[in-house]
């Protein structure tokens, strides 16, 4: 029987192993809406259910980084993991001095270009399965090491995402170039994201029992970002994924 690749890998290996394995099993990539957002299945109504579902998500970013910045502690050996970790909130959470908008409002802006007020995104009620997903995102980036956290991180997969779906939302829903910053953004910014990640799983990766909390970290978050969308599917009568198991 083949060994675990936590058992089997460490250090670089076991990283790319690890990103491999996101980048062909995250839901960015095998879940069918997705696929049916890619091609302009989706109907409008429940696009906007997504959005508006996945803005909350978006605005628990720069907390979970910042609960991920407060776990890297003062060890000097730990600077340039802290500069990673602060450069992504920063972005995350838009320049202090307002000279960059944060992710969130660019989602803001995204929505509006769709049609959808912001108003209407900011006064949405949170489905269940939303509030769980954010509590569990937010509690796992306070209770792990940085490094546990990082593994778990969607930038990889979430570049990909973004380059299919960026001509989709021009072509099937009418979205101009002034509105769609989030995802011409995304196809850059998370390169580097994941590449700083892939630094920090790399340079922790020292022993089994890590890489398995590392590897079931990433799997957790694979869990979380199928319920943000199964709860829309759920709530609007639409059918969820299937359950994978692997």
């Amino acid at each position: 029987m083949t060994e675990a690749p936590w058992v089997r890998f460490e250090g670089a290996k076991f990283r790319d192993e690890l990103t491999k394995y996101k980048l062909a099993n995250h839901p960015f990539k095998t879940h069918p809406f997705f696929s049916r957002l890619e091609r302009g299945e989706v109907p409008r109504p429940l696009v906007r259910a997504w959005v508006t579902q996945f803005y909350p998500w978006l605005a628990s970013v720069p907390i979970a980084m910042a609960e991920r910045f407060a776990n890297c502690s003062y060890d000097s050996a730990n600077d340039p993991y802290r500069r990673m970790i602060l450069d992504q909130l920063v972005e995350e959470a838009g320049d202090p001095k307002g000279k960059a908008s944060g992710h969130p409002e660019l989602w803001l802006r995204f929505c509006e270009g769709l049609g959808i007020p912001r108003k209407e995104v900011l006064n949405a009620p949170l489905l269940p399965s939303t509030m769980v997903a954010i509590d569990d995102f937010l509690y796992t980036n306070r209770v792990n090491t940085f490094y546990v956290s990082a593994a778990g991180s969607s930038e990889p997969p979430n570049v990909e995402l973004c380059a299919r779906l960026l001509p989709a939302f021009r072509k099937h829903y009418g979205v101009d170039e002034a509105h769609l910053e989030y995802y011409s953004l995304h196809v850059t910014a998370d390169v580097e994201h994941s590449e700083w990640v892939g630094e920090i799983v790399a340079a922790f990766a020292s022993n089994p029992e890590v890489r398995k909390q590392m590897w079931d970290q990433m799997l957790r978050g694979f869990a979380l970002h199928a319920l943000l969308v199964d709860g829309v599917l759920a709530g609007t009568n639409q059918a969820p994924s299937p359950a994978k198991t692997r």
